[in-house]
């Protein structure tokens, strides 16, 4: 049984479609990544999915339950957030799942302290929210989501807020719980946030599906990847680059910019070895994942974990 299980999807703001005809199937122990520069229709999909708008077109499958039949029982087991999860500032962070507790279930309220140790918010656990820094809202926002126990988490930006130790938390607890059979639906428009942790990915673009597939599959739509190169004599490398086909270079502000594929890159290493030019650092300045993204939705490659930006649709969301 699959997780999500949606068909046709649609969505219109006025004269806008901010969704259109947009098909998604995540299975169980899952994690999906739905990318897309903002404006995509990231975040209007996962609201239709929680039932936080109304799909015009189109049906929606949660673990087994159809959406228009069930009503607000298909959500049983699904959890998550769109866009900045929100609390009240003056109560703590345990009092605020508490309150959201009361409006759940019994056994919601008895998992209140395990998911504060979850996500490393015990010691803070009395503090008011109005002294939390965003990453530790975000990380509530998590806790909110993981009191349900849910089947289906379904995240909106998890990352956002976060410095490089809590992406590396968020990333950990997301495999950790899809080892143990969670589906995890994630969306972001940094991709190199999700690389390390998603076993497929949708591409979304203009409100539609661009590509659909595994991680291996959109690495083998990435056309030749772009490295940074520092060398012992950048100009020695520069004109050995060159000489060589399948290889383009050029200078920068921080050595040499290289674009190959993964055999012709050896190759120039080889080179420079056998001509006495020590290579200092080579290094991806843009990712497989990144470039067969940037490829797919027309954006413009920029350096590692950097999203290109594209101006949002009236009435559009991410």
């Amino acid at each position: 049984m699959a997780a999500v299980s949606a068909s046709g999807l649609t969505k219109r703001f006025g004269t806008t479609c901010a969704v259109e005809g947009v098909d998604l199937v995540v299975e169980e122990g899952e994690v999906r990544g739905l990318l897309g520069p903002n404006g995509a229709g990231k975040t209007t999909l996962l609201r239709m999915l929680l039932g936080l708008v109304r799909h015009d077109a189109g049906t929606i499958e949660l673990l087994g339950r159809p959406f228009d039949q069930a009503g607000s029982a298909a959500l049983d087991g699904v959890a998550g957030f769109v866009e900045d999860p929100s609390f009240y500032p003056y109560l703590s962070a345990r009092a605020n799942l508490e309150v959201l507790a009361e409006l759940d279930d019994a056994q919601s309220r008895g998992r209140i302290g395990a998911v504060l140790e979850q996500v490393e918010l015990a010691d803070r656990a009395h503090d008011r929210l109005s002294g939390y820094s965003s990453g530790m809202r975000q990380r509530l926002g998590i806790a909110a989501a993981l009191i349900r126990a849910p089947r289906l988490l379904l995240l909106d930006e998890p990352t956002s807020g976060l410095d490089p130790a809590g992406v590396r938390f968020m990333s950990q607890l997301v495999v950790t719980l899809a080892a143990s059979g969670v589906a995890i639906v994630l969306s972001s428009h940094q991709i190199g946030e999700l690389e390390a942790v998603c076993d497929t990915f949708s591409v979304l673009r203009g409100g539609h599906v661009a590509w659909s597939g595994t991680a291996e599959g959109l690495r083998a739509l990435a056309p030749p990847s772009v490295y940074r190169l520092l060398t012992s004599d950048d100009g020695r490398a520069l004109t050995l680059a060159q000489a060589r086909d399948g290889v383009r270079v050029e200078r920068s502000s921080s050595g040499l910019r290289v674009t190959a594929e993964a055999s012709a890159m050896d190759g120039l290493v080889l080179a420079l070895a056998q001509s006495a030019v020590a290579v200092r650092l080579l290094e991806p300045d843009v990712s497989p994942l990144e470039s067969a993204f940037f490829a797919l939705t027309g954006a413009e490659a920029t350096r590692v974990g950097a999203a290109a930006e594209l101006e949002p649709g009236v009435g559009a969301e991410s």
